[in-house]
């Protein structure tokens, strides 16, 4: 599964609910948030499955390798969320900050100094 995207990402954010981390298997997941009118599926598309993740995303994977592809939400609408881990060549990225770290796994310590926010900011920053 293939896909593209044009310019530069308009967020990096690193996600810390509980969906995102069962999606991942990891403590959370790093979301490359471009707008959709800038996204395409160039080959694969017939193998992307997607299920409910909540009452307002869409969670994609792989139905061949079951890799978690992205995500798209009714809150930012014109947004497409990938993966960060599926990029082949991945541009420079800064996480420019964590969200839903009210609910994230107690385990995991945030020690970068980027901005935290319980759920999500009041308005999320490029909201699309």
């Amino acid at each position: 599964m293939r896909y593209a995207f044009e310019g530069e990402p308009r967020r990096v954010v690193n996600c810390h609910c509980s969906a995102c981390r069962k999606a991942t298997g990891s403590s959370f997941a790093t979301w490359v948030l471009v707008p959709l009118e800038r996204f395409e599926w160039i080959t694969g598309s017939e193998a992307l499955r997607e299920f409910a993740s909540s009452d307002d995303g869409r969670r994609l994977f792989c139905g061949v390798c079951g890799a978690t592809m992205g995500s798209v939400t009714s809150l930012r609408p014109k947004l497409m969320h990938i993966a960060a881990g599926t990029l082949d060549h991945a541009p420079e990225l800064k996480v420019a900050f964590h969200l839903y770290v009210g609910s994230k796994a107690k385990w995991h310590e945030i020690t970068d100094g980027v901005p935290q926010h319980d759920e999500l900011p009041p308005q999320p920053p490029q909201a699309g």
